[in-house]
């Protein structure tokens, strides 16, 4: 019944989806309409989709059914992402470049330094090819010094000063042994926090 005219009201169906790949397109003219549909897809779902002007997938997920749902559907929605559309390399570099920043921030690299940028690098492909430590002046270097063009002595000058600008390090150290305890302690933010193999 409406309120306002007594006059018997036609529940309007709400349309279910037989086929998770098929699209639905709803028209709601009202405040109402928009929660109904909402709603009966939070209750059908557990959790809705919207995607904004950029392309980019906002989730709304029924927190009525209580914690343990809401990480359930955000575990299940990431793993089918990484699955379907992101690639697992793609979610690997990202926990890599997390644990590298960590690292860097706590060893108190200053970050508006290029050395800490080349550290940055360096680290990045020292996870991914361990054994270009053996090599860092003929390999790691000129590999890096490619990607900022800067020859292998401007690259090990620029991650010296960097270096000895941090107050955990010190002034003292040299680059090879500081590459290999900042590589050690990736290894151990990525293994230890993330539980990364």
């Amino acid at each position: 019944m409406d309120r306002r005219t007594g006059n018997a009201v036609k529940s309007q169906p709400v349309y279910t989806r037989r086929n998770p790949n098929e699209y639905g397109f709803y028209i709601a003219c009202d405040d109402r309409s928009i929660l109904r549909c909402v709603n009966t897809m939070l209750l059908n779902n557990g959790i809705v989709g919207l995607s904004d002007d950029n392309g980019r997938l906002h989730y709304l997920i029924d927190g009525r059914r209580g914690g343990n749902f809401v990480v359930d559907k955000l575990s299940s929605r990431l793993l089918n992402q990484e699955r379907a559309g992101g690639s697992p390399e793609n979610y690997n570099e990202i926990f890599v470049l997390h644990a590298i920043d960590s690292v860097i921030e706590k060893y108190e690299l200053n970050p508006t330094l290029i050395g800490t940028q080349i550290v940055r690098s360096a680290l990045r492909e020292l996870y991914y090819d361990p054994k270009l430590l053996k090599g860092v002046s003929k390999v790691l270097y000129p590999k890096i010094g490619k990607m900022y063009n800067m020859n292998p002595s401007q690259i090990e000058r620029n991650i010296r000063y960097c270096i000895q600008k941090s107050r955990k390090l010190g002034a003292n150290c040299r680059v090879l042994n500081t590459l290999r305890e900042l590589q050690s302690a990736t290894l151990a933010e990525i293994y230890g926090d993330f539980g990364r193999w």
